[in-house]
């Protein structure tokens, strides 16, 4: 058996050799430790850091290179709730000399019977990572932009052909034909999702946001979705706060969102099953619920749901139809928005959707191309 750290020192030296920056706080947010790979990463020296609150040696930034202000860093969230939080809100640390890096950020409070004394935060430079990730978007974007446009000149020529522009189809004729026209037309669902996805994640995508009546969003959603809804015998319901004001929101983002929800309720809804859409005020939010009486999610798949790709194993085994992309991309520009967004599902008897929208509306950034262009 090997010998165990008994010393300080001893415990000292296992917290250097970690990769990782580690950095220890007191429960007002003083350092009182600091390792080696810490002191790199932020090239801040130990002896100049020890005693500081972290949040003024450390600043941190979101994605958008805004400072995150001292009460919405995590490192307070977890000594003053308790509990661990990864990456929160802050997804860049600020070294000494003003320059920032993506980081991997972990903090938990340290307890002592039961009390919370402190805080550990460790986190890594995850540049690398993000410079792939970069590459793949580029590469996704790209692919998919060149197949977008054979696969909208074979749908052309296919509508052509099923209207008789190039001749009358006999009935197998058309079935083949028909079969081909809805698999091209699963393959552009698919490539538009992937250019939306890549659009989002690299921060090009436009928002215009005007003051927007969501009752009215909702209706047109369902008018699109009228087709899919009445062919199943579905019965939609929609409840909205009759005190609902406009919301300044980009209609075009928050509607791909409905039309997602719906569109995923009104699919794995059985026919003459029902769906609710419930939209109220709830404190500085305005809070959308879509509800189905559909095959809902395993309980062992369901922190899975927000990944790409992700289809649950008994909605493959009943419906074919589907990328895994839709909910990815609806959370995406919920998140981007300001909002969250969150579920409730059980198998065999339905799922809820919750995506939430702040009151004040959404902020208007400049980019290079709409959802959907």
């Amino acid at each position: 058996m090997q010998q165990q750290p008994t010393t300080m020192i001893e415990y000292q030296a296992v917290l250097e050799s970690i990769g990782d920056g580690i950095i220890v706080t007191d429960k007002s947010a003083r350092i009182i430790y600091m390792n080696e790979a810490a002191s790199k990463m932020l090239l801040w020296k130990v002896e100049d850091a020890l005693g500081k609150d972290m949040v003024d040696v450390v600043p941190a930034a979101d994605p958008q290179g805004n400072i995150i202000p001292k009460e919405k860093r995590s490192l307070y969230s977890a000594i003053n709730t308790g509990v661990s939080f990864s990456n929160h809100i802050a997804n860049y640390y600020m070294r000494r000399d003003g320059t920032k890096f993506p980081g991997a950020i972990t903090t938990s409070p340290v307890m002592f019977n039961g009390e919370t004394i402190g805080a550990v935060v460790s986190f890594r430079d995850i540049t690398r990572n993000a410079e792939i990730d970069r590459m793949k978007t580029e590469f996704l974007s790209l692919a998919s932009h060149q197949l977008r446009t054979p696969l909208s000149a074979m749908k052309w020529f296919l509508e052509m052909l099923l209207d008789g522009d190039a001749g009358l189809l006999n009935k197998e004729q058309k079935e083949f034909v028909t079969n081909v026209d809805e698999s091209n037309n699963r393959m552009i669902d698919l490539v538009n999702d992937l250019l939306n996805i890549t659009r989002i994640e690299s921060d090009r995508i436009i928002i215009d946001p005007k003051p927007t009546n969501l009752s009215k969003l909702i209706e047109d959603v369902l008018v699109e979705l009228k087709p899919k809804f009445q062919a199943n015998k579905q019965k939609i319901i929609v409840s909205c706060n009759p005190n609902l004001a406009e919301i300044n929101i980009d209609a075009n983002l928050i509607r791909a969102v409905y039309l997602n929800l719906l569109s995923n309720a009104i699919k794995y809804t059985p026919a003459g099953g029902e769906i609710t859409v419930i939209v109220s005020n709830k404190g500085n939010e305005v809070v959308s619920q879509i509800s189905d009486s559909g095959l809902g999610i395993p309980k062992d798949e369901q922190n899975k749901v927000f990944s790409r790709f992700f289809r649950a194993k008994n909605i493959i085994k009943k419906v074919v139809d589907g990328t895994g992309l839709g909910l990815y991309l609806a959370k995406a520009i919920v998140d981007s928005s300001g909002g969250k967004m969150s579920f409730k599902s059980e198998e065999d008897k339905g799922t809820t959707f919750w995506f939430s929208i702040p009151k004040e509306g959404m902020k208007a950034r400049e980019g290079q191309v709409t959802l959907g262009s």
